[in-house]
């Protein structure tokens, strides 16, 4: 009897409905393998080093242009990937990181920003300086993402920088402002939500799909995209270059590709989704939430993360190692 196909998913902590993989092992009676890392920088690592045995990976937009730069992801065949019809144009040919969609399709997408519990501090924040400011007010309860590209980009931001600036000038303004920050956080993490749910946190760097997931458990939590400006990202499916089976591969994307699945996994992960098909079948307070859909005003202050040029990722990359520590 042949051995029963698999894909082995690569991704991190609660990113996908586990009711989305039994319906995809149930229609097609392939098996879905989860490798799961703790963060997006611990999932380019693992596939820099050895992508061998993974067949489909979520890399955010940044990581795509990162690990088709060193071959690690396959070309997809737009045949085999017949939901592509349902996402939305700009989801589909319109990605700076990568146009006309070859290595990678579009998961979710959300901002970075920051929330706090609404019981537990009592101002009513709206902006990066207003983080660095509570974050003394609240001394040891405050968290930072793991992440580098998102904690330099909110110091860059606080100054009025790009947050993409890679300069050795805007990285000294960030240096100063987020060895003041240090001192005051409770922890570098990027699965955060389980120490707001308790009130160990209670102001947190992060996305908004996190604080819709905890809003949605009850837990009184606000989201906000600073004034000053933040991030828009976008998490995308891929294949692995030398994927034991891209055939099931294929196949899997264009199952979660599919409206109603799509659907499922909005309303689990809290995040914008691509597929315009999809967003119909959302709750209507779902769509109209502005932490998940901000309206163009909010939009057109936000910038996408793109990677520096080497002398600078290797100065941010100097810049993490002295915070993180």
């Amino acid at each position: 009897m042949p051995s029963r196909r698999s894909v082995r998913l690569l991704t991190w902590p609660d990113y996908i409905d586990p009711n989305s993989l039994q319906a995809f092992e149930a229609e097609y009676g392939v098996t879905v393998e989860l490798d799961v890392v703790p963060s997006a920088a611990e999932l380019v690592q693992r596939m820099l080093l050895n992508g061998a045995n993974v067949d489909v990976l979520v890399p955010p937009d940044y990581a795509v242009r990162e690990l088709e730069a060193h071959h690690r992801l396959d070309m997809l065949d737009h045949a085999r990937l017949t939901n592509l019809r349902h996402l939305e144009a700009r989801f589909r040919r319109e990605r700076p990181h990568d146009p006309g969609s070859r290595v990678s399709v579009i998961k979710d997408w959300g901002t970075t920003g920051f929330m706090y519990r609404t019981d537990l501090v009592q101002e009513r924040p709206r902006s990066w300086a207003d983080f660095w400011r509570l974050a003394e007010t609240y001394s040891g309860k405050v968290t930072v993402l793991d992440a580098p590209a998102e904690v330099i980009g909110a110091a860059l931001k606080l100054r009025a920088h790009s947050y993409n600036a890679s300069g050795e000038f805007e990285l000294q303004s960030a240096r100063s402002d987020l060895l003041r920050l240090r001192p005051h956080l409770l922890a570098f993490e990027t699965n955060y939500k389980a120490l707001l749910a308790s009130g160990a946190a209670c102001l947190s760097l992060g996305w908004n799909g996190d604080a819709a997931a905890l809003k949605a458990q009850g837990i009184p939590i606000q989201y906000v995209i600073p004034a000053e400006g933040s991030q828009i990202w976008e998490d995308d499916w891929a294949i692995a270059r030398h994927a034991p089976d891209p055939g099931a591969a294929h196949l899997f994307i264009n199952f979660m590709l599919r409206p109603d699945i799509a659907a499922r996994e909005a309303n689990y992960t809290r995040y914008g989704t691509g597929n315009r098909t999809a967003l119909t079948l959302l709750p209507d307070e779902v769509r109209r939430d502005p932490a998940i859909y901000p309206p163009d005003e909010v939009l057109s202050n936000l910038e996408p993360g793109l990677p520096p040029d080497n002398e600078g990722a290797e100065r941010r990359a100097a810049l993490w190692r002295e915070i993180r520590g």
